[in-house]
């Protein structure tokens, strides 16, 4: 993950996102779904989705060579880190997920 020079503060680094809620992660998406878990929405900083996007690409690498693959993303309260419990979204309609699992399948 690149990190910002330490000259530029949290809010220029992730302006105009609530730069408090950014000051408390590292590396953690938020995953969140509403409340007919009909959608799903992921929130985090363009290093956060660039990290995501490689483990995208390592999957897809994996499927490739293997025919399948698969990861797991969890928040800390399943043991994971890759996930926040920071909820950023409407808090009347959205919902933490604590467990993502993103499967990679060859296709013949």
């Amino acid at each position: 993950m690149a990190f910002a020079p330490a000259s530029q503060s949290i809010s220029q680094r992730f302006a105009p996102v609530n730069a408090a809620l950014y000051a408390k992660r590292f590396q953690m998406l938020t995953v969140e779904k509403d409340e007919n878990a009909e959608q799903v929405f992921i929130h985090g900083s363009p290093e956060e989705l660039r990290w995501l996007a490689s483990r995208l690409e390592a999957i897809a690498s994996q499927a490739e060579k293997s025919g399948n693959s698969h990861d797991h993303f969890m928040t800390e309260n399943w043991g994971g880190h890759e996930l926040t419990t920071e909820l950023i979204g409407n808090p009347e309609s959205h919902k933490i997920i604590n467990h993502l699992v993103i499967y990679g399948h060859k296709v013949a």
